[in-house]
């Protein structure tokens, strides 16, 4: 079975859906293959970040304190600790970049992992390419190949890409949930649901294998 997987590293909803969804394939134990793909939420965002508040007072106005309050609650629901008193956001480009990097390897998700929890724990400016190559090497790569990868300009053309065209796969909000290439799941359901639809995709592909 495969699930595309649309995310951005600043999205808060993003780190509560991956966090349920992997606890969810945890428990599923069945064969999964998982397509990380790149979205962003904000790309005008700057480099070198500044204050979360600061930017979600920007976009969001007197309404920002409520949505941020209401996401903090959520995700220590599932063990998350969302500190956005210090949060740097950032323009996450690079991020997606590295992200590509490190699908070359069984890295890639638990880079994602890694990266979430710099911006929204550790306080992190992951627009920062040593910070990057850091998070890189937390996760088992080699740091020196992975700075170096981010100071060049690979994968800038596919990353391009893959945020011009995921409108065309009817993706326009994430965390987004394509199972099967063909089933479209939106936002961050909980484990439970997320554990439901594994097992009625994985049925719905042994039958095609079979028929």
């Amino acid at each position: 079975m495969i699930v595309d997987l649309w995310t951005d590293i600043v999205c808060p909803w993003c780190y509560i859906g991956v966090t349920r969804f992997e606890r969810a394939l945890e428990q599923f134990g069945g064969k999964v293959e998982v397509r990380l793909h790149p979205f962003q939420l904000d790309p005008q965002a700057p480099i070198p970040g500044i204050p979360a508040l600061e930017r979600y007072e920007q976009r969001f106005g007197a309404e920002a304190s409520a949505m941020l309050e209401r996401v903090v609650n959520e995700g220590a629901k599932d063990g998350i600790e969302m500190r956005f008193d210090r949060a740097l956001t950032a323009n996450t480009f690079d991020a997606h970049r590295l992200l590509r990097f490190a699908a070359r390897t069984e890295k890639q998700r638990e880079l994602e992992m890694l990266l979430y929890r710099a911006y929204f724990t550790d306080g992190l400016d992951i627009s920062d390419r040593s910070v990057l190559a850091d998070r890189a090497a937390a996760a088992g790569l080699d740091r020196e190949e992975a700075a170096a990868f981010l100071n060049g300009e690979g994968e800038v053309e596919d990353v391009l890409q893959e945020l011009a065209t995921a409108s065309q796969v009817g993706i326009t909000g994430v965390p987004a949930f394509l199972f099967h290439e063909k089933y479209l799941v939106p936002g961050a359901v909980d484990t439970a649901m997320f554990g439901r639809i594994l097992q009625q995709m994985s049925e719905v592909s042994e039958d095609e294998t079979s028929a």
